[in-house]
């Protein structure tokens, strides 16, 4: 080996060292989304777990008993304003729990009503509101569209990187309420996936109340097009144990406002299955 190349080889294991050295895993990794104007950049730092100590979102979880932590959660979605609104509107908007509706041994086994349902994962079944009529979709029956707005929290034991939610729970997620929402469409009121596209734009924080709206696009035969977004609202939790779940400052429950952040988008194709009379239905309107 000529004596360049054995310099070049002492030249990089040197430097690879020396990077190992300096490496911090405390580093703001948090800074890597900066780049550019957003404004989560703040609160993606102030997620990021300490080496030296346990998260604040963690430790105060802990010191709140499942029941406490649900029943806050549930407070406070009926102070969103949003979804005081869709209340308002129940003529045209019908408010549905559909995973409490599944019954108990079926249950235990869904994926989003069973496993995920918990202290850390989902604190309570999500919310869902649907409108069926006509939205303008460009479909050969306008009165098989359909709208859903859905309300939950993701909680810090669904994260994929320390601080961040996994992506792969938004794809479930998007997935869990396109079903709901594409159920109108179908005489059988089920439709299974045949392709679902997620565009990923910001990190997803946990300890965070989520808004999902979707909407059917287009309705052809057997087939549905639906179409959604995602964004977190700004409140961060969990709130103090003596605040009672009630927030003061609306402005933190409000899409629109300073520090709601929309994490992503998807669209999805689903198909009514040619089996569907052999099927258990979970999504009946």
């Amino acid at each position: 080996m000529s004596n360049l190349s054995q310099t070049a080889r002492r030249l990089f294991r040197s430097q690879t060292l020396s990077a190992f050295r300096t490496y911090s895993p405390a580093a703001p990794i948090a800074r890597l989304h900066q780049q550019g104007p957003t404004r989560s950049a703040v609160v993606h730092d102030q997620a990021l777990p300490s080496q030296a100590e346990t998260p604040s979102f963690l430790s105060q979880a802990q010191s709140q008993s499942p029941q406490h932590e649900r029943t806050t959660l549930e407070t406070l979605v009926s102070q969103i304003p949003l979804v005081q609104t869709l209340r308002e509107t129940h003529s045209t908007y019908k408010e549905t729990r559909p995973h409490l509706a599944i019954p108990p041994p079926i249950r235990q086994h869904h994926f989003v009503g069973g496993s995920l349902d918990g202290p850390g994962k989902l604190a309570f079944a999500p919310y869902m509101w649907l409108s069926t009529g006509k939205t303008g979709a460009q479909s050969e029956s306008n009165d098989r569209a359909s709208n859903v707005v859905s309300v939950f929290h993701i909680g810090q034991d669904l994260c994929g990187h320390p601080g961040f939610v996994h992506g792969g729970l938004l794809s479930v997620l998007f997935d869990e309420v396109f079903a709901r929402c594409v159920s109108a469409a179908f005489p059988s009121g089920l439709g299974m996936t045949a392709n679902l596209n997620v565009n990923y734009r910001k990190p997803a924080l946990p300890d965070r109340m989520y808004v999902l709206r979707t909407k059917t696009v287009k309705v052809e035969g057997r087939k549905a097009w639906v179409e959604g977004k995602m964004t977190y609202l700004p409140l961060a939790l969990p709130l103090s144990t003596d605040s009672h779940g009630v927030v003061s400052d609306a402005t933190l429950l409000q899409e629109d406002s300073e520090g709601a952040v929309m994490v992503a988008e998807a669209t999805a194709l689903f198909i009514e299955p040619k089996f569907a009379d052999s099927m258990v239905s979970i999504y009946s309107n």
